[in-house]
């Protein structure tokens, strides 16, 4: 595949695979928040039926798909997008003509064919060591697995890392690569511990156990896997166990949506009774991960 035949592939269906939806779908084009400006509280980046982009908060900046991803991925080039794309790295498949992404029922898109511990594949070992700094294999094996699967339009296979979350989606990730089967939280049960930590990704998770090991047993854990799932996890996860209230402990990410989940939390916490620690001022960087890998 050259850099002619990727342009062609749906800038709208590829920003999907990536877990990127339009903040509102027009007749003929897609509005998505910028991702120079994310913040904004209506899109400024339109996606038109030529499969074209233009970021009007960007001094009208825009592109073919490739641009898109220089834009997105900064720390590529061409010729590393072209290979990615090769080596199956952005696994999507091409549509036949450009269609109108909405996001899609929960489970429609991936088939997962089989699951397997996380040693399956040395190259995702390679990756949790030199990109994400998990250098505990038999540690990360207790929380993560080795996914094998396919698109439902092909019968192409991948290989993921991933994980499970209660409403039995799957959370799949390698380089350069991140979706997810269906929306809903991950949590990690440890018997007769008294506090449970937030985290926004297992990535995260995993970071947290790379710097405190003697901890895993300790507390019970919660990935959001987004922001977004955190109302959820007050419809089905207690503050209480027993008589004792569990007290809750925040590691979410240092931002804006990281402040407001944080404080979303403090306030359910306080509303049952139960003490809140923020530990984000403990850690230096955008989140855990960045702060094993020294990225602050």
């Amino acid at each position: 595949m050259e850099t002619k035949e990727i342009n062609k592939i749906s800038i709208p269906l590829f920003l999907e695979l990536i877990s990127v939806y339009p903040e509102r779908k027009c007749n003929g084009y897609w509005m998505y928040k910028s991702f120079i400006t994310p913040n904004q509280r209506t899109g400024s980046l339109k996606v038109s039926s030529n499969n074209l982009w233009v970021d009007y908060s960007l001094n009208n900046t825009g592109g073919t798909l490739i641009d898109l991803i220089l834009l997105i991925y900064p720390e590529l080039t061409v010729k590393e997008i072209v290979k990615k794309f090769n080596n199956g790295i952005f696994s999507f498949q091409q549509p036949d003509k450009l269609i109108a992404i909405e996001k899609k029922k929960d489970g429609d898109s991936i088939i997962i064919l089989n699951e397997y511990d996380v040693f399956r594949q040395p190259y995702m070992l390679k990756y949790l060591v030199e990109d994400r700094g998990i250098s505990n294999f038999e540690m990360a094996s207790r929380y993560l697995k080795t996914y094998q699967y396919r698109w439902s339009n092909s019968n192409k296979e991948y290989w993921s890392l991933g994980t499970e979350n209660f409403l039995k989606g799957h959370v799949l990730f390698s380089k350069n690569f991140k979706t997810v089967t269906k929306q809903g939280y991950t949590f990690f049960e440890n018997l007769g511990a008294k506090s449970r930590i937030y985290f926004e990704g297992i990535l995260d998770f995993l970071s947290f156990l790379m710097i405190y090991p003697e901890q895993e047993l300790l507390h019970d854990y919660c990935i959001l896997n987004t922001v977004n799932n955190l109302k959820m996890t007050f419809e089905n996860l207690p503050f209480s166990r027993g008589t004792d209230q569990i007290q809750i402990i925040g590691f979410l990410d240092r931002d804006n949506a990281g402040d407001k989940a944080t404080e979303l939390l403090r306030d359910k916490s306080d509303m049952h009774g139960s003490k809140f620690y923020d530990y984000r001022p403990t850690f230096k960087g955008k989140d855990l991960n960045d702060y094993l890998l020294g990225k602050y």
